[in-house]
This record gives C-alpha cells, structure tokens and sequence, in this order.
C-alpha cells in the first residue's frame, strides 16, 4: 500500500482534516519584542488566516475599521519589503550606518553649539565701531604731482599746508 492511501489523500472526494496552528512559539516567548506590537501581530494574522471576521476582531480589541485596515496595511507593506528580494547594493543590516550618523549629527551639533557660543562672547568682547583710530596708522603721501591709483578716490584739494598730514579718515576718504 502506498503511502498516499495511507494518509487518505488518493480519493479526490475527501478533504483533509483541519488542524489548528497554534501561536508561533517565538511570537509568545521573546521577551523584547513589544507587547502592543505581539498583539496587533496576532490580530492581524488571525482576520488573515480566517479564524476570525475582520467585524468580530475589532469589536474584540476596541479599534475602528479604518484603524484595522491601516494596521493590516502597514503589515503587509513590511512583510513585502522583508521578504523580497535585496537590492545588489542594498545593505542587509544599516542599524550600524544609522548609529554612526547619529552619533556624527550629536558631535556635529555639540560643535555648532561650540561655535554660537564662541561668536556671542566674541562679540561681546570686541565691541563694534571704527577700524582705524583717528592719528594711528600711516601717514598719507604728500608727493606732488603723484597721480593716484586706478582704485583710489581722487585727491581732494588740501585744506592744511601740504607739509602737514592729514590723519586717517578726516581728509579725503
């Protein structure tokens, strides 16, 4: 006898027995996995697998229709992205590339924060004003006769004897 007409299942007429799935054992024992998470999990795969009608699963966990839906959703989107086929440059696990950003986003950060502070003390330390001191700095050229530069300003007539210098910032510029 083979083994087929053992288990009953060479006559086309007869079905086979029902047998109930019970609860993934890794679902109830991982402690780490939410609790909220677990429940909405078996929520959904039990309206999916057709233990329960989507009406009786809602009215048993107090959520609306449009809630559940969203849910079964948002399940499926992540169980087609998990289960399908990687990308070739795509990396497996990005949890280490994600934790090195972030740590790189708080340095960078710190170091902005470094700098404002840097900036406000500055200028509360240099106070704003003039850049040059009436008197200081270089002498103007009395040189006769010179023609000024392409870029400077023309030369104004002089208003104190030639021989005498005009400070910085009170004659012509």
């Amino acid at each position: 006898m083979s083994e087929a007409k053992r288990r009953g299942g060479s006559n086309p007429g007869q079905t086979r027995k029902h047998r109930s799935r019970p609860v993934p054992r890794w679902i109830k024992e991982k402690q780490e996995l939410d609790e909220m998470a677990r429940r909405r999990c078996l929520l959904i795969l039990s309206v999916l697998s057709g233990e329960k009608p989507v009406s009786d699963a809602i009215a048993e966990n107090g959520l609306s229709r449009n809630t559940y839906y969203q849910l079964e959703e948002k399940a499926l989107d992540a169980m087609l992205s998990a289960l399908g086929p990687k990308p070739p440059g795509r990396k497996a696990d990005q949890s280490a590339e994600i934790a090195a950003l972030e740590s790189k986003v708080t340095r960078l950060e710190e170091e902005k924060r470094r700098t404002e502070r840097l900036l406000l003390l500055t200028r509360k330390v240099v106070r704003r004003g003039r850049l040059t001191l009436p008197g200081l700095g270089r002498p103007r050229s009395t040189t006769a006769g010179a023609t000024p530069s392409s870029g400077s300003a023309p030369k104004s007539p002089p208003s104190a004897s030639p021989s005498t210098p005009t400070p910085a910032g009170v004659g012509g510029r």
